[in-house]
């Protein structure tokens, strides 16, 4: 039988037990125990899931994660006795022969080593002394290691490297070539290779400056942004489409582009992070910055019919909270969400006192995405801006005086009997509208708005001969803040389907139906002219959108004149069924003596004007009034003009605005309350909650009690995380791996870092660098550490396989967007467009298939087929396969870091894919043009790729593999199809294709 305690004890330490994981580089080995770095990791994984700090699953009232917990009287003996191992249950336990009393317990399928139990061992009987987790206290520079070979550190993070190296017996590998060092950078800091004139040029420079004339011009590339774009994009959960079942589209390609632009101005981290959480709560938000917002409207939402529109913006706020906590500090905290973290000191009640502070916005699953905002992109608005400044300095200097126009306006008042007006007598509307019939005879519509109306007008005209009817549609201000001239207020548009013109004879009841040949009008609306006005078909008619808020007119040519004596009757009916209470406010009809069917429309602009003078002369008819005066005058004709173009020029630009959905908090009236949800589930809400930041943090006092006070508490100097997991992402990017691995968890579970000083030193070191990112890639492209040769050296292997010692440069496979970038680049086929709308290269037929959604793959054809990467529409049901094979993500949730996986169908894209081979087929062509001799054609294509010249071995092996491809290639004009080619050189091809499928091309150098 085991000790007498330990049956309790068994109670309170059996739990799911979890493998710890191994990390050579900073497993105990001798020397002090740390409890970070050699105990934690072992209680962790397997003891806190029973004994850590969620309440509700803790068995016993044991918890383990705090010394407190551990030194808790458990009835006369404790799990932990300082300095005395073998009184203390934890060390009994797991050292018990008795497979009863053993933890963990044998169908666990785990089991301590005996490392582990020597470290737990030593650790009490040292005083079982306990620390705060690693990642929670703020870091500090410390001070450089000494190390023997002092002339290798370029940078104070390579004494870091080199110090770990230098203890475990290792030496640094040498320094890579230059044409290595050069593709690698490149590739590294803005996804595309360099030229190999740029290579040689770097090879040639002797400037002990020569690498960082490189770096800065990198770091200056638009391409930079773009490339670095790509890893916020992933953890955003960037997608073109809105995900779930119908997955269909959402317009928030601009939020890219924001991306984009601020790694290429250098946003200092702290500003892009408050930008993009919330923006729209900065003082006058400027549009870049509600565009920001998107960065947590990237969530997904569902269209499908019957859903609770509730429980999807839930899911979408929960999201929200998820990964905030995680991208900026890395720590999962939505384990929270249904019971307390098992593993870290968050609460349920902490998780939703946060949820709170994201529970306030407008959105909620809406199919409209709404709320959003209309923007134009920041270059082409700039343009506008300026545009728009001359546009008004140039009708400042030809603006008229109201007096001198009004002036002008009665000298040229058409003499009434030029027009006489129509005089009603009833006005009917078919659908219960209103028409007044005012003292100036114009008749203007109110009350009731129908979706569509007929409007009956009974009147006379003085006797005389008449050719023509014209029709004014005026504006008035009881037609909304526009002033129509149609009735809809959102929309002021009208739709004049059909005019019907009746002239009813003295002591006749027998009307007869006058005909209109032509008609014209001041300005038409695209595909609704005036002539629809009296076609006969209902279909069509006369609109003026987007030109509201002035006055319009149409002269109508009867087809034979009209003969009117004393007592005549007319009978004019307008047709409106266009729907949408398209329909007329306000008209006013007059009739034409012979002579105005040749009248030009700025005469009968001049007579409607004249018509209305005792009306105010708003500022559309003023500016009608100025343009008019001016006609003719040969002084203002060339200001005209240019007035004319740049309105032109302004409503182009304005053609290229986009809508994106935006973040928007509920006013302070109509906040919800928020609850916790029991067990996560929000049906079942649970007591009501304020917002509060947890309490495992220091924050700083008086912060908002909204998201912007989140972005704040993020990027203050209080928080231990936001830089060192920043540094750590960006490291990861560069090296293939963090200083800590688990880069999405920075908690009781993630593993310690490799070099915990060097990351707490560049976190310091960027806080201090105003978060700059760019002045992080600088400092660690140009360290020594980053330019070394990447080659295994003799005993590295054995003693640090994945380099987590740093010895030798990085190597491992590039990013799908960069290797079918970079092959792109090499045939001479990239579109180096930047920005704009997401854009749909090939990709195999059949693929892009949803439910319910009529959308299709169109196949771009001209440069926005061979566009980088970054750009490729990204459905989020149905991924690009040449993207997600080589492991991007779908955008449904947030991508922290891409595991790389090495699979057969990798090799099939680059071989297969239709980018590839037009790729290998443009490749092909340039080697052909480069010289008349295959063997120079073959180095041509060699360095075009990999940029190094090639070794004399390999251009003999490529020469001889060249033409044993000739007889293989029995279909020469199919293959060349393949590749996009109607003529050309097969073998060339192939070998092309060979060139873009080496290892050394897939793989960073």
């Amino acid at each position: 039988m085991g000790h007498p305690k330990t049956k309790k004890i068994r109670r309170l330490l059996t739990g799911s037990l979890f493998v710890v994981l191994a990390n050579p580089v900073v497993s105990f080995a001798g020397g002090k125990i740390s409890f970070n770095r050699d105990v934690r990791p072992i209680l962790s994984a397997n003891c806190f899931s029973c004994h850590g700090p969620d309440k509700k699953a803790r068995k016993a009232k044991l918890r383990l994660d705090t010394r407190e917990g551990a030194l808790f009287d458990l009835g006369g003996y404790h799990a932990l006795q300082p300095g005395k191992a073998d009184k203390s249950e934890l060390i009994l336990r797991i050292e018990a022969d008795d497979p009863d009393d053993l933890m963990p317990p044998a169908d666990s399928g785990r089991k301590l080593t005996n490392e582990d139990r020597r470290i737990l061992r030593e650790w009490i009987n040292a005083g079982g002394e306990y620390e705060t987790h690693w990642s929670l206290i703020p870091p500090v520079k410390a001070h450089l290691p000494e190390v023997h070979q002092k002339d290798w550190p370029l940078h104070p993070l390579d004494q870091f490297v080199l110090g770990q190296l230098e203890q475990n017996t290792l030496a640094p590998a040498p320094d890579a070539d230059r044409y290595r060092w050069i593709r690698r950078v490149s590739l590294d800091l803005t996804g595309l290779p360099p030229t190999p004139g740029v290579a040689d040029a770097f090879v040639a420079d002797k400037d002990k400056d020569a690498y960082e004339k490189v770096v800065d011009r990198l770091l200056a590339s638009t391409a930079y942004g773009e490339h670095w774009a790509r890893m916020w994009l992933d953890l955003a959960r960037y997608a073109d489409t809105k995900g779930y079942e119908k997955d269909r589209h959402r317009d928030i390609w601009i939020f890219r582009d924001w991306v984009i632009d601020a790694f290429n101005r250098d946003m200092p981290y702290d500003r892009f992070t408050i930008e993009q959480l919330a923006g729209d709560l900065l003082p006058d938000p400027t549009p870049e910055q509600l565009v920001a917002t998107a960065f947590h409207r990237n969530t997904m939402s569902n269209d499908e019919g019957g859903t609770d529109n509730e429980e999807f913006r839930v899911a979408a706020v929960k999201d929200r909270v998820d990964l905030t906590v995680q991208v900026w500090m890395g720590l999962t905290m939505g384990c929270a969400k249904c019971h307390s973290h098992k593993y870290d000191a968050i609460t349920t009640d902490e998780y939703y006192r946060f949820y709170a502070y994201f529970n306030q916005t407008e959105d909620n699953d809406h199919p409209n995405d709404s709320p959003t905002y209309r923007v134009t992109p920041r270059e082409t608005r700039v343009k506008r801006d300026a545009l728009k400044k001359e546009l008004a300095g140039l009708e400042k200097t030809g603006e008229v005086k109201l007096p001198e126009l009004l002036a002008w306006l009665k000298e040229k008042k058409i003499p009434g009997e030029k027009w006489p007006v129509f005089s009603p007598v009833k006005a009917v509307s078919k659908n219960g509208s209103t028409l007044a019939i005012l003292d100036d005879k114009s008749v203007l519509a109110s009350g009731k708005s129908a979706q569509t109306d007929e409007y009956t007008l009974h009147g006379t005209l003085p006797a005389g001969t008449y050719h023509t009817l014209r029709l004014d549609a005026l504006t008035h201000p009881s037609l909304g803040s526009r002033n129509g001239p149609g009735r809809n207020q959102k929309d002021p548009n009208f739709v004049l389907n059909e005019l019907s013109i009746e002239h009813i004879p003295a002591g006749s009841a027998t009307p007869r139906q006058l005909k209109i040949r032509t008609a014209l009008a001041d300005f038409e609306q695209k595909s609704w002219p005036v002539n629809g006005a009296f076609d006969g078909n209902p279909k069509t008619g006369w609109a003026i959108s987007p030109r509201f808020g002035a006055d319009h007119l149409a002269r109508f040519t009867l087809d034979a004149p009209l003969q009117i004596k004393e007592g005549d009757r007319l009978r004019i009916s307008l047709s409106q069924q266009y729907g949408s209470q398209l329909c007329l406010g306000r008209i006013r009809l007059s009739a034409g003596h012979p002579g105005t069917e040749n009248w030009n429309l700025a005469d009968l602009q001049t007579a409607m004007l004249s018509s209305i003078l005792g009306e105010p002369l708003n500022p559309s008819r003023r500016q009608l009034a100025a343009q008019l005066q001016t006609d003719g005058d040969s002084n203002t004709a060339s200001l005209r003009q240019r007035i004319a173009t740049l309105k032109a020029e302004i409503s182009k630009i304005d053609k290229t605005s986009t809508t994106v959905p935006v973040m928007r908090e509920k006013p302070a009236g109509k906040q919800r309350v928020t609850r916790i949800h029991q067990r996560g589930n929000f049906l079942n809400p649970g007591k009501a909650v304020q917002h509060r930041l947890p309490g495992l943090f220091a924050a700083p006092a008086n912060l908002p009690t909204n998201r912007l006070g989140v972005a704040r508490w993020l990027m203050a100097p209080e928080n231990p995380l936001t830089a060192r997991v920043m540094v750590n992402r960006v490291w990861a990017r560069l090296f293939g791996v963090g200083i800590v691995e688990t880069e999405e968890d920075f908690g009781s579970q993630g593993l310690m870092p490799s070099h915990p000083e060097l990351l707490d030193w560049l976190a310091v070191d960027l806080i201090e660098g105003e978060w700059s990112v760019k002045h992080l890639l600088r400092a660690i492209t140009l360290s020594r550490t980053y330019r070394q040769d990447s080659k295994i050296l003799p005993g590295h292997l054995d003693k640090d396989p994945r380099n987590r010692l740093l010895g030798r440069g990085p190597r491992f496979r590039l990013p799908a967007e960069v290797v079918r970038d970079q092959s792109l680049a090499a045939s001479g086929l990239l579109t180096r467009k930047l920005g704009g709308p997401s854009v749909m290269p090939p990709q195999p037929p059949g693929i892009w298939k949803s439910t319910y959604s009529g959308e299709d793959w169109k196949t771009a054809s001209g440069p926005d087929r061979y566009r980088r990467g970054l750009y490729t529409y990204l459905k989020r049901t149905s991924p690009h396969p040449a993207l997600i094979t080589f492991d991007g993500g779908s955008g449904e949730v947030c991508q922290i870091r891409r595991i790389r996986t090495n699979t057969p169908l990798q090799a099939l894209i680059t071989l297969n894919d239709e980018t590839y081979l037009e790729a290998a087929g443009a490749m092909a062509r340039l080697m052909k043009k480069s010289s008349e001799k295959l063997e120079q054609q073959i180095a041509f294509g060699f360095r075009q790729i990999l940029i190094r010249p090639a070794e004399p071995f390999e251009l003999e092996r490529l020469i001889r593999v060249y033409h044993e491809l000739t007889p293989e290639i029995t279909d020469k004009a199919a293959f060349l199809s393949s590749a996009k080619l109607k003529e050309g050189d097969p073998s060339m091809v192939a070998l092309a294709s060979i060139l873009l499928n080496l290892d050394e091309t897939l793989m960073k150098p």
